[in-house]
């Protein structure tokens, strides 16, 4: 794999359920673009970054209220959902200040046989003019139907092109925790996920509330050990809102409260 750019590269995500609200459609968390930015504006000129983001209230709903209809239709509402979302974050970034480019991931991606093959050019281009190339969760055309590729997905799809060095997701708690934070006052942070206690973490982990497609928290744990294992680094999670410690697990990887994920 050849370098693509001459600063380190980190993939950063900004959680779905970070940037929308999740329970309430088509609906935007502008302190979290705000803070977003501001993260964004602090590590632009040192480290290379390739952005992404979830689908949150965007997506979720759409694909779940158009999943038993036309393959075509649902297909048609996904992208329009998820084009719309990319719009609005990219469109915020740029007018904030940060060299956000928007890539369309269904552009990019295809899906064969169920394995998504990626045509990586364009970002590692955008990398190289010193750019954030900005993708996202997405419906993929596939041969027979459509396959709904998560952030997580596609950057393993980009992967294979262009390696980082660490993978950071942006939240709207700081980690994964032993229940949800936000509903119980003694919900304690797991700082550290890795092959050999994921399933006791696993147990501890029940489902959304909210519709998530693409599986949830766990679904995300389960790519990330995967990234971690194919890729011999280490994912972080953090909070957005804490904008410190978003800084230094992005630029260093060290410093910062969360959660580390490694194989």
């Amino acid at each position: 794999m050849r370098k693509v750019c001459n600063k380190e590269c980190i993939f950063v995500k900004a959680g779905g359920s970070w940037i929308t609200f999740k329970d309430k459609p088509f609906s935007i968390d502008y302190s979290a673009l705000k803070s977003l930015a501001n993260i964004m504006l602090r590590v632009q000129d040192r480290v290379s970054i390739v952005l992404g983001h979830g689908g949150g209230s965007f997506a979720h709903p759409v694909v779940n209220l158009f999943s038993k209809s036309d393959q075509s239709i649902a297909l048609v509402q996904c992208n329009k959902a998820t084009r719309t979302l990319n719009n609005l974050v990219s469109s915020f970034l740029a007018e904030a200040g940060v060299r956000a480019f928007s890539m369309q991931t269904s552009a990019m991606i295809s899906c064969i046989d169920g394995v998504l093959e990626t045509f990586a050019k364009p970002v590692i281009k955008v990398l190289s003019k010193g750019l954030i190339p900005i993708v996202y969760g997405d419906c993929i055309a596939c041969s027979d139907s459509y396959k709904v590729a998560s952030t997580e997905e596609v950057f393993k799809a980009l992967s294979k092109h262009i390696k980082p060095s660490r993978i950071v997701f942006l939240e709207r708690v700081s980690g994964v925790y032993t229940k949800d934070p936000l509903v119980y006052r003694d919900a304690e942070l797991i700082p550290v996920i890795s092959r050999h206690n994921y399933d006791e973490v696993k147990s501890l982990l029940t489902p959304s509330p909210v519709i998530d497609v693409t599986g949830g928290m766990l679904s995300k744990i389960e790519h990330s050990l995967e990234l971690s294992r194919a890729m011999g680094i280490k994912v972080i999670v953090v909070s957005g809102f804490d904008e410190e410690s978003s800084i230094n697990a992005i630029v260093s990887g060290e410093s910062y409260r969360g959660t580390t994920i490694v194989w």
